[in-house]
């Protein structure tokens, strides 16, 4: 009898240390850690720890203390949230979906950052201008345009005064060279470089020393300028129906000057200026796959050649 009371003793003692096993591991790292004053901990959630060498370089150069404290107090809450989220998500999911789930998701990242290193080191990304120009004459079909789109050319005049403004609105309005002023008439005759609106444009900005972004020949559609653009209520129709329609336009950022270069209404083909970005993309999208698709091939034959891999009863259920 005395026997089997010592040993349910000794069986009770061993539940009870072995139950306090983790309580006591907690507790003795815990102290272990508030002895190092180099890298104390700053929070605790369950069995993590936040310590202070884990707190990047939030608090900028110059900050007050009381900016400083605020900084690392919300990191400091926001770490708290995100373990205990985390704790109570492996709480509540069966842990052999959570261990697929990641497994999964790591299987995705690897195959992922793989795919960006063979794009980064092996994808050729220059599409020359004939290669557009073959996509698009190959294609024309999928390049009709369902919104009316503009050329426009424009300049910022909001801090013109009213003398410049003027002379500015009339370079954009002119259709031709001015009538030329009476000149001496000379034994050798002089070539004229012809006239050209866009020259005329620049030749005001320097005769005026007015230093802006002049941008030229930009396809957009008639609705994004009224959307960008406070606009006068006619601008749509007199955009697409007047070649060379010069006008004024204003936002929240300032005054510009615009002229439309060309027009194109819905219903046609889009000009391969306009589409050559999305030809572009469409481009480098296929040599995309077909270099990701190599390189597999490639990986394959050599795992293959190496005996790396072997398929065992393929056709065992057929």
């Amino acid at each position: 009898m005395v026997k089997t009371n010592r040993l349910l003793l000794i069986l009770f003692s061993a539940c009870i240390i072995t139950a306090a096993l983790p309580s006591c591991t907690r507790i003795k790292n815990y102290l272990s850690f508030r002895q190092d004053d180099k890298n104390p901990v700053i929070a605790r959630v369950y069995d993590s720890y936040l310590y202070k060498s884990d707190l990047p370089n939030l608090v900028p150069a110059g900050a007050s203390k009381q900016d400083s404290t605020a900084i690392i107090d919300r990191y400091i809450d926001s770490w708290v949230t995100r373990q205990l989220i985390l704790n109570a998500t492996q709480m509540s999911m069966p842990a052999g979906d959570l261990e697929k789930e990641l497994a999964e998701f790591k299987e995705l990242l690897l195959t992922g950052r793989y795919e960006q290193y063979i794009i980064s080191e092996q994808l050729d990304t220059s599409v020359s201008e004939a290669e557009i120009r073959k996509y698009y004459e190959e294609n024309t079909e999928n390049f009709i345009l369902h919104k009316d789109i503009v050329c426009w050319s424009y300049l910022p005049v909001t801090y013109c005064d009213d003398a410049l403004l003027k002379k500015l609105r009339a370079a954009f309005a002119r259709d031709k060279a001015p009538a030329p002023a009476r000149k001496a008439k000379s034994s050798t005759p002089q070539q004229e470089t012809p006239w050209n609106w866009y020259r005329n444009v620049e030749q005001t900005m320097e005769e005026e020393s007015y230093n802006a972004p002049f941008i030229k020949d930009e396809w957009t559609e008639v609705e994004t300028i009224q959307n960008k653009y406070e606009t006068d209520k006619d601008f749509a129709a007199s955009a697409v129906q007047k070649n060379g329609y010069s006008f004024v336009v204003r936002n929240n950022d300032g005054i510009y000057l615009g002229r439309i270069m060309r027009a194109v209404r819905r219903g046609s083909q889009a000009p391969m200026e306009y589409v050559s970005h999305q030809i572009k993309g469409i481009i480098l999208n296929r040599r995309k796959a077909e270099t990701l698709r190599q390189a597999e091939s490639e990986l394959k034959k050599q795992a293959e050649e190496n005996n790396k891999f072997e398929i065992f009863n393929r056709n065992e259920d057929k």
